[in-house]
């Protein structure tokens, strides 16, 4: 259960999330008389499949001026939602009769909002009251229902081709021509078995990231010129000619890509010496 508490004199009000994680559940199992929420809305989710869910947000405001404040549930995201998914907004003295709100936001990867919807109930004091939300695609323009295989271009469904990239019915995005050469079959751009190109490497070709007329720069180097350096945008330790310093130490100190210096004693987490 996610509580949300009050200072003394304010209504406290809680989101109550059955069986310690958002999923569907039998109302016999969530919903057991003998464990009574009291005053309290019920409220079962209703999404289409393709949306690819891993987050709700949840709000709730009530007329007589209590509100939830905004949560993210479930706490753990790592796995996909399914249309039916439960959850309690514990109301505890909200006003008999009150018109309550609750505003609930489908989140794709954790922060892309791509449906919502709302309900309004009554609130009866003491007993909880059943509402469905159903969610609907926020942006018709760029999430495409009932396409798991592609992309969405403006509002049509679109199959995954190299300038028209993604699965799950996403925005459709343009692979660059320089640091990639596919669309996997994930519906992200990359250059031959792997990611698309990043900062240690210049060119994707043949299928493989390269840097100049040689292969992608280690770990901590940044391909510049078409040679491998060391780089702040890729060191986060400290850089000894071309080489980045991923743990620092007496004689090699220094952090977020600057030149290692020799410390007299040792050196400090900050890349500072003592």
């Amino acid at each position: 259960m996610t509580s949300v508490g009050a200072p003394p004199g304010r209504t406290r009000v809680r989101l109550f999330l059955c069986s310690g994680l958002l999923t569907l559940l039998s109302l016999a199992a969530c919903r057991d008389p003998a464990a009574a929420a009291g005053t309290a809305l019920f409220v079962t989710t209703e999404f289409e499949p393709s949306l690819n869910l891993n987050r709700l947000r949840v709000s709730a405001t009530v007329a007589d001026g209590t509100s939830v404040p905004t949560k993210l549930l479930p706490e753990d995201s790592s796995r996909a939602l399914q249309s039916g998914e439960t959850f309690r907004v514990l109301l505890d003295g909200a006003t008999d009769g009150s018109q309550a709100t609750v505003r609930v936001d489908g989140l794709r990867d954790d922060t892309t909002v791509v449906a919502t919807g709302e309900a309004t109930a009554s609130v009866r004091d003491g007993y909880e009251v059943e509402v469905t939300v159903r969610l609907t695609a926020s942006n018709t323009g760029t999430f495409c229902v009932d396409c798991p295989d592609g992309c969405c271009r403006d509002g049509v469904c679109t199959s995954r081709t190299f300038r028209t990239c993604g699965v799950g019915g996403d925005t459709c995005e343009i692979c660059d021509t320089v640091r990639a050469d596919t669309c996997t079959d994930r519906g992200t751009c990359g250059c031959g078995t792997g990611p698309s190109c990043g900062l240690n490497a210049n060119f994707c070709s043949g299928g493989r990231c390269v840097c100049g007329l040689g292969n992608a720069c280690g770990p901590g180097l940044a391909c510049i010129n078409n040679s491998c350096k060391c780089d702040p945008s890729t060191c986060n330790g400290c850089c000894e000619g071309n080489s980045c310093i991923p743990a620092p130490n007496k004689n090699q100190c220094g952090k977020g890509g600057e030149s290692c210096k020799k410390c007299e004693k040792r050196c400090n987490p900050d890349g500072t010496c003592d």
